[in-house]
């Protein structure tokens, strides 16, 4: 009884040690699995951690003042091949997982930035991963400053194993066996004392017999519909990646070589054309685009003490694109030819610098990133003409952060000085991009947040080019130099409740701004044109809906999401709006090694300006095996389905309207066949967190 009592007292001191306010005690290795500053007033003590082996009692979602930790089981990896096939496995809130393309967005179709150990990561560096290398995943649906300049809505880090010697060899192959489609992956790693060494390549490979595009427009004169004629369309990606890590103590090095390849020299377009319901001709569409670009990425780190940190990361990039497009038309025995060329080069570089400090329970964040282009067109054939540009971007920010026992704060501010300059137009403007965010956690499980923040827009480089190009004998479409940037202002409100074997969630969204610019459609001597033009205001509210549920716990389980929709632009007198809805879920089972799972996600309608966008709705089944050191994995992708509506648009302005679909039937009923393996020999270098990562993912290209 003496002994049972000094055990039940001795596991209270530790409960309350752990809970008063310090660093959690359960550790993987050198890592925390909770690393914030926990507040007192915790109700829920089911959850067990049995870190060697990842066991969970209890969910495994924890929630914490900026992010969600998912701990995935010993099952759960046990069933999955790499890293990537473990997000599918696992419950991740608010984000949609796309098996079949490789990708995970928002559920209102936000984009996500990957992370491995806070290093910017792709999808094919998930493939490189080992299920039991992972500790944690992390996800970060609201962010501070530095992402604050950015088209970026969530993050996916994956904490992973770090290990002192040894390497690591793996190939990944899905290929479909209905059409032609391929996605390949090949990765080894050295390492030796403080270093490691790192190859890998993927590629994608698309060669669809079957793809069609249906075109209608209207305006006072003409009501012309174009019906897709079956028609082939693929492409070709590639990249290879070369890369070296060096830590000791508290520096730490690393650089990176990218070279990667598009080919998309096969995405035909042949339609009938109608004049309401009789045929006058037919037309054949050939756009061809190739490019290719070397890029640099040098990161160092150096910890300063325990409370402060130095980063610093260069990014360099030479962009070169070659872009033909051609169009045929014979309307009444009239043809008519139309052609043009692009050869671009874009040449970029990327510099940022952060300071980090960190109290108890406050921490600063300050950084400054500056960006320079320089982008030059030289277009051919029926457009005589050259496009040069040259923009700069300097992003300063700062961010505090902290808590006050179970309220959690954060505030910050960005400031951008922008300039542009092509040919004669030119603009430049001080942004202010400030942002705040208040949690409330009255328990562990349960939490409730407002996030306030501003984000200009800034136009694009297709958007800012002069340039007019016919598309056809009723079509053409141009840029609009005189546009600038306008203000985004956005509201959030959160709620979370994560009893036992549920999740659930619910958000609402709310964007405005004035003075902004969207695409438009008018009418100029009989033929539509496209355009980017002045809006007065706009609004967009949002709200969705996730839940999840353990039907039998770390075997089987389900979720869901639904979200409302609601877009309004106004110019002048003229009211655009559009409500739709989005909707999905999937239901996951694995038992040692076989997993399977059924999803679907319907994507909704998109409104800006005058322009509508169509997403695009898939469907799978699929299910795999894992033995010894291989993966089999089966599957059909959008099952019972004649087609895949893969994109589409629609404009309409008051007697002007016009609507495109492009479909695929390639990819409806595909059945797809995968296998990995994957060798590990020793154990993998040990790398410190690489926090800054920039890219340039512009296509400075103007076509």
């Amino acid at each position: 009884i003496m002994r049972n009592s000094f055990c039940i007292f001795f596991l209270l001191w530790v409960t309350l040690d752990v809970f008063s306010g310090e660093k959690s005690l359960f550790t993987i290795g050198s890592d925390f699995i909770v690393t914030d500053t926990i507040s007192k007033n915790l109700s829920d003590t089911s959850r067990i951690f049995n870190l060697s082996d990842v066991v969970v009692k209890g969910s495994n979602i924890i929630t914490k003042s900026d992010r969600l930790i998912l701990i995935p089981t010993s099952n759960m990896q046990k069933a999955s091949s790499s890293a990537w096939d473990l997000l599918s496995k696992i419950k991740l809130p608010g984000v949609i997982v796309d098996r079949q393309n490789k990708n995970a967005t928002t559920i209102d179709g936000s984009n996500i930035l990957f992370k491995i150990n806070n290093i910017d990561a792709t999808i094919a560096d998930f493939l490189t991963i080992i299920p039991s290398d992972v500790k944690k995943i992390e996800l970060f649906d609201k962010l501070g400053a530095r992402y604050n300049d950015s088209n970026i809505s969530a993050i996916i880090n994956i904490v992973t194993k770090r290990h002192t010697s040894g390497g690591q060899f793996g190939l990944y192959e899905d290929a479909a066996l209905t059409t032609m489609s391929l996605y390949n992956s090949a990765y080894v790693k050295f390492n030796k004392a403080n270093s490691l060494f790192s190859l890998s390549y993927n590629s994608k490979y698309r060669d669809y017999s079957n793809s069609y595009t249906d075109t209608y427009l209207e305006n006072e004169d003409v009501e012309i519909s174009r019906k897709g004629i079956e028609s082939p369309y693929g492409y070709f990606l590639q990249n290879i990646d070369a890369a070296y890590n060096y830590y000791k103590n508290n520096f730490t090095f690393n650089i990176k070589f990218n070279y990667s390849t598009n080919r998309n020299t096969n995405q035909n377009c042949s339609q009938e054309i109608f004049d309401k319901k009789s045929l006058i001709g037919n037309s054949f569409r050939s756009p061809k685009d190739k490019s290719h670009s070397p890029a640099i990425d040098l990161f160092s780190e150096y910890k300063i003490s325990s409370k402060q940190s130095l980063l610093f990361n260069m990014v360099g990039k030479i962009l070169q694109t070659n872009y033909d497009y051609s169009y045929t038309e014979n309307v009444n025995e009239n043809n008519s030819h139309f052609e043009y060329g692009v050869e671009g080069k874009r040449k970029s570089l990327i510099t940022e610098i952060m300071h980090t400090y960190s109290l108890k329970n406050l921490s600063w964040d300050s950084g400054l990133r500056y960006k320079y282009s320089d982008t030059h067109n030289l277009y051919s054939y029926d457009i005589i003409n050259d496009f040069d540009s040259k923009d700069q971007n300097l992003y300063a920010y700062t961010q505090f952060s902290g808590n006050v026992k179970n309220i959690y704060y954060m505030g910050g501010i960005g400031i951008n000085w922008v300039s542009f300059k092509e040919g004669g137009n030119s603009f430049y403007k001080v942004l202010y991009r400030p942002l705040g965010r208040i949690k409330y956690m009255p328990l562990d499980n349960f939490s409730m947040s407002y996030q306030f923040s501003m984000q200009p827009t800034i136009p694009s480089l297709s958007t800012l080019s002069g340039i007019t190009k016919s598309l056809n004998r009723y079509e053409f479409e141009t840029g609009n130099s005189a546009l600038h940037p306008y203000d985004n202002i956005k509201h959030k409100l959160s709620l979370s409740w994560n009893p036992n074997r549920w999740y659930i969630s619910l958000n609402y969204n709310i964007e405005s701004a004035k003075n902004l610019f969207a695409p438009g459609i008018y009418c100029q001597n009989g033929k539509l044109g496209y355009q980017h033009i002045n809006f007065d205001s706009k609004t967009v509210s949002k709200i969705d809906f996730y839940t999840s549920f353990d039907i039998i716990k770390d075997m089987l389980f389900i979720d869901g999401y639904i979200s409302y929709n609601y877009y309004k632009f106004r110019i002048e007198d003229e009211t655009f709006s559009l409500t739709d809805y989005t909707y999905g879920g999937k239901i996951v089972f694995y038992l040692k090694n076989f997993s399977a799972n059924i999803s679907f996600n319907h994507n909704p309608k998109e409104l800006f300006g005058m322009k509508s966008f169509y997403g695009e709705s898939t469907g799978s089944v699929d299910c795999s095996y894992k033995y010894k050191r291989m993966t089999f994995s089966l599957g059909i992708w959008n099952p019972f389905k004649k087609y895949v509506q893969s994109s589409g648009f629609e404009y309409a302005r008051n007697g002007l309207y016009k609507t495109e679909h492009f479909r695929i039937k390639d990819n409806a009923n595909m059945i797809t066949l995968g296998v990995a393996y994957d060798i590990n020999w020793g154990k993998s270098y040990k790398a410190r967190n690489k926090r800054l990562n920039n890219s340039d993912n512009i296509d400075g290209i103007v076509k």
